[in-house]
């Protein structure tokens, strides 16, 4: 890592580019594939909620869906 000079950055997403992340997820320019380990229906936040806050079932990333 140090030797090839990369530099990992971790944090919040900035609310000034969520647009522009969205559009590109949604042109197919970045795969969150990886990263989105759990669905959920809106009608199901608070489940995923909790899942997420206490970090079962290896949760990565959550997905809600309007479905």
């Amino acid at each position: 890592m140090y030797g090839k000079n990369l530099t990992f950055k971790t944090g919040g997403v900035d609310g000034c580019d969520c647009n522009e992340i969205l559009k590109l997820i949604s042109e197919g320019k970045i795969d969150t594939t990886s990263l989105i380990t759990h669905t959920f229906r809106f009608s199901q936040i608070e489940e995923a909620y909790d899942l997420f806050e206490n970090r079962r079932d290896n949760v990565i990333k959550v997905a809600i869906t309007s479905n």
